[in-house]
């Protein structure tokens, strides 16, 4: 496989490896229903209400897990196992100095989440669809508060943590640093259009519009993370780290204050950080 994958062209690589992120869905989609269908044979697959209070394990298992698994971290295991030999010129040599760095610049994103999530509401507002991303936004979160909230058993809670935290950490890095970014950074050469392009489809892909800019800051720091520490990890790390955490925040109800409106205290150091770790990488000559 690994010969006849890399004997395609870059592009076509791209398109049979999400061909096999989709038969992989498919496929573990099937395996899901039968096994949890044989396990609860009166459960109600067809009334999504009742599954998500009343077998919110079952439904992460049938509709969660296939999407992460299939779709997203087989392609993204695919690539890494057919690339893994390859020395490439474009990642920073591993280094406990850059590692610091990427952590540093994935806080100071995290710590502007609320000011880019205003500037989404203020874009939004002014195309005229703010208030029917919104209706969808507070329908998902209902739902979800139906999983993994107060109110929902203790098995549900570690389900969400494991899929919802560990396994989504994994499979996006996966898929759209380790797989779509460095694909598109070593064919293309292009740096920016590479961080940009893997991040709009990393916010495209969560389906939450009315988050759409917080998420593309989200995959822009994930990619710099990635390109300049030269490893994978560290965004798994802070990626699984906060999934927990909102995790654990919904679960409780206990979201921070500070992530509600945009602070000047927090946003001006953040931003002032952020511009100086951007000149050390990038434009300090």
């Amino acid at each position: 496989m690994k010969d006849r994958i890399n004997s395609l062209t870059p592009f076509t690589q791209i398109i049979v490896l999400i061909l096999i992120g989709g038969i992989s869905f498919v496929l573990i989609s099937i395996f899901s229903t039968l096994i949890i269908t044989s396990l609860y044979p009166n459960m109600p697959t067809d009334n999504l209400g009742i599954l998500y209070e009343k077998y919110p394990v079952q439904f992460m298992f049938l509709y969660y897990l296939p999407f992460q698994l299939g779709f997203l971290f087989t392609p993204g295991l695919i690539y890494y196992l057919i690339s893994k030999d390859e020395v490439s010129v474009y990642f920073q040599t591993r280094s406990f100095r850059w590692v610091i760095w990427a952590f540093l610049f994935f806080i100071c994103v995290f710590l502007l989440l609320p000011f880019f999530t205003l500037l989404n509401e203020s874009i939004t507002q002014y195309l005229g669809v703010y208030e029917v991303l919104l209706q969808e936004k507070q329908f998902g979160d209902e739902q979800m508060t139906k999983l993994i909230g107060s109110k929902s058993s203790l098995s549900a809670y570690v389900m969400g943590i494991v899929l919802i935290g560990l396994i989504t950490g994994v499979a996006e890095e996966l898929a759209f640093r380790r797989f779509l970014f460095r694909h598109m950074l070593v064919h293309s050469n292009k740096f920016w259009l590479s961080v940009v392009g893997s991040s709009f489809a990393f916010a495209l892909l969560h389906f939450n519009y009315i988050q759409f800019i917080p998420l593309m800051a989200f995959g822009i720091a994930l990619a710099l993370m990635y390109h300049a520490s030269g490893s994978i990890w560290p965004g798994i790390v802070v990626h699984s780290l906060n999934n927990i955490l909102n995790v654990y925040w919904l679960r409780n109800e206990s979201f921070p204050q500070w992530m509600e409106s945009v602070e000047p205290e927090i946003t001006i150091p953040s931003t002032l950080l952020l511009m100086g770790l951007i000149w050390v990488k990038y434009l300090k000559k």
